[in-house]
């Protein structure tokens, strides 16, 4: 792995056939096109072969949808830091699984390469997870206003 940290990476998250769950992953889709300056990757799920990449990176920006707050029509950008006492032992006891959250990525970015760059998490509220490729229109709504938030975004700013 290169010693010096990369730019700053964004990884989007969803499945584009799941309506508004595929909102993440055409947030990257979408600044791919732009030929953003950060570093993208559109993914369905975060697997354990992204650890290399996000610990190169300068900064790690998720986007995702969420539904966990019903309700709630706010996006939510949410610093993600370690929590207290990473340890290999203790990464190594976790399951093991080919879906991973953010945070255990960064603790397997830790564990592997040494590493847990300043990482947040962009959560878009959405409510349409049925099959189909549109947005709904809350969702459509959310995508602007997150792509205005992620083009301003700097690791230092947030």
């Amino acid at each position: 792995m290169n010693q010096r940290p990369q730019p700053p990476l964004l990884i989007g998250i969803g499945n584009r056939l799941r309506s508004d769950d595929g909102i993440g992953y055409r947030i990257a889709e979408t600044l791919r096109a732009e030929d953003s300056p950060m570093q993208v990757l559109a993914v369905q799920q975060l697997t354990p072969e992204l650890a290399e990449p996000i610990a190169a990176a300068a900064a790690v920006l998720f986007v995702d949808a969420s539904v966990l707050d019903p309700g709630a029509d706010q996006l939510r950008l949410e610093p993600l830091v370690p929590p207290g006492g990473i340890t290999d032992a203790a990464a190594m006891r976790a399951p093991l699984s080919h879906q991973f959250s953010p945070v255990g990525l960064l603790q397997l970015s830790q564990v592997l390469y040494g590493r847990w760059p300043p990482a947040w998490q962009l959560l878009i509220p959405v409510q349409k997870l049925e099959l189909g490729e549109r947005l709904s229109p809350a969702a459509t709504a959310a995508m602007a206003e997150a792509l205005t938030l992620v083009r301003r975004w700097r690791p230092g700013h947030a």
